[in-house]
């Protein structure tokens, strides 16, 4: 961006968390905000009209998430850079990496701000958003359902929805919640090109997790630990394996 002043509008529907960012973006003489949108629902038609060249957006919020906004606005003729807001969520911090979107997770860390805005500033030239956005979508509210075979047919599954995968030989029971699974008869290699790439990691020889639910890992115990709805899993998890995850989970 090569303009003296870039115009902003900041997107959550916390009051606090855009008091808190418009409070650091006043450090940037540069940044000029013209709007705090905390109703996603109006936040389209404020882009629209306002066409700022960049937008701050939330992805977690009531009626319409970030991903949906950003979805409407394709197509609109405005085309802001834009920084996505988040509380620390694995899976759509992953697919936001994957599109080479940039992100803050929140409490919003100064540092991290002026890391985020000095990329932006620093762009040579103006990344082609069209792609990046459609490679987002396809990560996120486009994303479908897999097809699996089984014993008895086969089984379609949400990914989201799955925790961890336990294999033995052709076989692999999915689990999905606490006392259900799916038996489908798919080997865990298979099923490693089949899954999201960007949140399944295979631990071990036999198991492969959803880093979304991904809670802690220790070295000294060499175990992973995992959470969904209150209810912890545990993995063990080679040493060597755990620098690999971390690498992963890194990007």
């Amino acid at each position: 961006m090569n303009s003296s002043i870039i115009t902003a509008i900041l997107i959550d529907d916390e009051i606090q968390a855009i008091a808190n960012l418009d409070g650091l973006l006043n450090e940037y003489p540069r940044i000029k905000v013209l709007d705090k949108i905390t109703d996603p629902a109006a936040s389209l038609m404020k882009i629209v009209e306002l066409d700022p060249d960049l937008i701050f957006i939330d992805i977690q919020m009531p009626e319409k998430n970030g991903f949906e906004i950003v979805s409407e606005l394709t197509g609109k003729g405005c085309t802001p850079a834009i920084i996505f807001v988040t509380g620390f969520d694995n899976y759509a911090i992953n697919a936001i990496r994957a599109a080479a979107f940039d992100y803050l997770v929140k409490p919003v860390n100064p540092e991290e701000l002026k890391q985020a805005l000095d990329r932006l500033t620093g762009e040579k030239r103006e990344k082609n958003r069209d792609d990046q956005v459609k490679l987002l979508l396809d990560r996120t509210i486009n994303k479908s359902k897999i097809k699996l075979s089984t014993t008895g047919g086969f089984t379609l599954l949400d990914p989201d929805e799955i925790i961890y995968i336990n294999a033995d030989w052709n076989y692999a029971e999915i689990f999905t919640d606490v006392g259900k699974s799916e038996l489908v008869t798919t080997n865990l290699g298979t099923l490693q090109e089949i899954l999201p790439q960007n949140n399944f990691y295979r631990i071990s020889r036999s198991v492969i997790i959803n880093t979304s639910y991904l809670k802690k890992v220790s070295r000294k115990k060499r175990m992973a630990y995992l959470i969904k709805d209150g209810k912890e899993y545990t993995f063990k998890i080679p040493l060597l394996n755990i620098r690999k995850l971390e690498a992963f989970l890194e990007g």
